[in-house]
Order: structure tokens, then C-alpha cells, then sequence
């Protein structure tokens, strides 16, 4: 077994629940956005389309692991309009509801705790996410932990999981081998990006459901704070 000395964590869903933030600003944009374009009566086929059915997210969508782009090249496709100006339009609704309501920003355990303990066993820690930079810096501000967060990866910067670019450049600046690093994510795009890496952590705090999950790797825990043991060490293979 490779020895752990880097960390990259999936945010939503796996550092802050997934359904709090997403489920209902989506649905507000693709009310609002069907209503500007005159096209109501395409609103429930186009949240089935990126992937909400009720208040929930199915775990192979657009939804649970894409980026605004694929999100914004499905509403364009439906609504026979510019995916450019979809695009803008959602990363700026985005944005704007993230700011509007922080108290939806939850995360799933004591963060800072967490994350002071992993910087305590000297690991290094990354984020990548499918959302964009200035979302991820808002939301990592607002939970106060981005003094303790070494690399930041955004859909924005780099080509989007699974595509192995943010491992290889977390790595190149951390000064790490590839199967020095695990990735802890929450869905099946996560696992498959994870097979760059040493191995993969499925989570059980967002879409991905654990027999999903188990077909990737055999390390799911309900919840990242699990990931320190009772020593306040690293609990997984290292």
C-alpha cells in the first residue's frame, strides 16, 4: 500500500450536503428561465433532463457531478437558445443565491476540526469540485477553512473529473506522486477519477449510494469525519 501524504476532497456532498445548496436554486433558475423564454410547460422535463426528480438528484445526472457547462448545454438544447447565455446566466444565479443564503452552506461534520487534525499527520489538502472558483473560494471562506486548504480545483481552471489534470497538478505543486494522494467523493464520477490516484473514498453524505459506490472501491464511510480514528489519525490505509 502507497503512503498517503495528500488528500483531495469532492465538495458537495461530501464536504457540505448537496441538497441544502443546489436542489431548490436550480429549480428556481429553471422556473425562471423557462418563464423568460416563454417555455413553461418545458419546466418539469427540463429538471428530470439535468437530473431532480422531486427533492432528490439522481446520482448518474448532470446534476450530481457535472459542471455548469454540461447544465447549461441541456437548457440550451431544450429551450433552442444560446448556451452562452445560459451559461452566464446560471454561474451568475449561482453565485448569487450561494451569497443570498450562506445558511444553506452545511456542512457535514466539524470541518475545521477535521481538517486540523489531517494538517496535524502532515497531509496535504485539495478541493475538486464541478463548480466554479469564486462559488468554492465564497463557500470555503464562509466555513473558514481556506487558510487550511493547499490547492483549489475548479471546472473554471481545470478540465473536469474524471480527467486526471487537477490530481497532476495538486501533485506537481505539492511535490507528491500520484499514488501518494487518495480522493474522497460522494459519486461514480469520483471513483472513476480516483483510479488516477492511489484509491478512492466513496462518502455517504451525497447522491452516490453505497452498493453504487462499493463497485469502485471498498473504503465508503457515512462521513468524512470517520476519516480520523480515535487516535487522531488517519484511518484509512496510509
Amino acid at each position: 500500500m502507497c503512503m498517503i501524504k495528500g488528500i483531495l476532497f469532492d465538495k458537495d456532498g461530501t464536504l457540505i450536503e448537496f441538497n441544502s445548496l443546489w436542489i431548490e436554486s436550480t429549480y428556481e433558475f429553471l422556473e425562471s428561465i423557462t418563464r423568460i423564454h416563454n417555455q413553461e410547460e418545458k419546466l418539469e422535463e427540463l429538471a428530470y433532463k439535468v437530473g431532480l426528480e422531486g427533492k432528490t438528484v439522481r446520482e448518474d445526472s448532470a446534476l450530481a457531478g457535472k459542471t455548469s457547462v454540461d447544465l447549461a448545454e441541456i437548457i440550451s438544447d431544450m429551450l433552442k437558445v444560446d448556451c452562452e447565455e445560459i451559461l452566464k446566466e446560471l454561474d451568475r444565479f449561482y453565485y448569487e443565491k450561494v451569497k443570498e443564503k450562506p445558511e444553506n452552506i452545511k456542512p457535514v461534520c466539524d470541518l475545521q476540526q477535521l481538517f486540523a487534525q489531517l494538517k496535524s499527520n502532515g497531509l496535504k489538502i485539495g478541493i475538486v469540485t464541478a463548480d466554479n472558483y469564486d462559488v468554492t473560494k465564497f463557500i470555503l471562506d464562509m466555513l473558514k477553512l481556506t487558510e487550511q486548504v493547499d490547492f483549489i480545483a475548479t471546472a473554471d481552471l481545470y478540465d473536469k473529473k474524471p480527467n486526471i489534470e487537477a490530481l497532476q497538478v495538486f501533485c506537481d505543486e505539492q511535490n507528491l506522486q500520484l499514488d501518494e494522494v487518495i480522493h474522497i467523493g460522494d459519486t461514480s464520477i469520483d471513483m472513476e477519477f480516483s483510479k488516477h490516484c492511489c484509491y478512492g473514498v466513496g462518502v455517504l453524505t451525497g447522491i452516490g449510494t453505497k452498493p453504487a459506490l462499493l463497485k469502485y472501491t471498498p473504503y465508503v464511510l457515512n462521513n468524512v469525519a470517520e476519516l480520523i480514528n480515535q487516535d487522531g489519525e488517519l484511518s484509512l490505509p496510509a
